[in-house]
């Protein structure tokens, strides 16, 4: 199950992009719903009432009038009351592939986005979903998601941990060595991804001759 990731700060740096860690209390369960803004793929952004359904498909009735509905992968971001969403891509989780899916942004360093990603707005269905709400009990995720390439689950075993992240951050000694001796895991994502963005930048400086 997810670490309780709340009171971080997602930075998209627009209009709608900072946003906290949000927990939805709405007397729907099947949908988060609200006055919202979504971001086109062309990078405008519209206002309306958006409502994120269990099958994972977002409805957006707009201020002018028309009313569509988006399949992940078909805008790049939505904001949603107070919480940022945007697209995993490709996701491999431990039921089953996702090749598109909404996902509530937590922060982002870098190249790296940290993502929770909710079972229930992802059309789960099948053995141990429940059959109301469409997800699995405590069906959440983190997921990274680099700039390009497919996003990662990040597992909570110290032993899976090693494996999902050291392809990602790896190529930083230092975050090699406090991962690889488990000093550091997935409860220090945060630290994890500024601490490789830090690096990233300093490895670019041009060097004084």
């Amino acid at each position: 199950m997810l670490l309780l990731l709340t009171g971080l700060l997602f930075r998209a740096g627009t209009a709608y992009g900072q946003a906290p860690y949000t927990n939805y209390s709405i007397s729907d369960p099947r949908a988060l719903r609200g006055q919202g803004a979504c971001q086109l793929l062309d990078g405008n952004w519209r206002s309306g009432k958006l409502r994120l359904e269990p099958s994972g498909h977002l409805r957006v009735q707009f201020t002018e009038g028309e009313a569509t509905v988006y399949q992940a992968g078909e805008l790049k971001a939505f904001v949603l009351k107070t919480d940022t969403f945007g697209v995993v891509r490709n996701v491999s989780t431990p039921s089953r592939w996702l090749s598109a899916a909404f996902a509530q942004k937590l922060y982002q360093y870098g190249q790296l986005v940290a993502f929770k990603l909710d079972h229930r707005y992802t059309g789960a269905s099948g053995p141990g979903f429940s059959d109301d709400i469409g997800a699995p009990t405590g069906a959440m995720d983190l997921v990274l998601q680099p700039a390009t390439g497919d996003a990662v689950v990040v597992p909570a075993g110290r032993a899976a941990f090693i494996r999902t992240m050291l392809p990602l951050v790896g190529d930083c000694p230092e975050l090699a060595a406090q991962i690889t001796k488990g000093k550091v895991g997935r409860q220090h994502m945060q630290q994890i991804l500024q601490t490789y963005a830090r690096w990233q930048k300093s490895t670019s400086l041009p060097t004084s001759n």
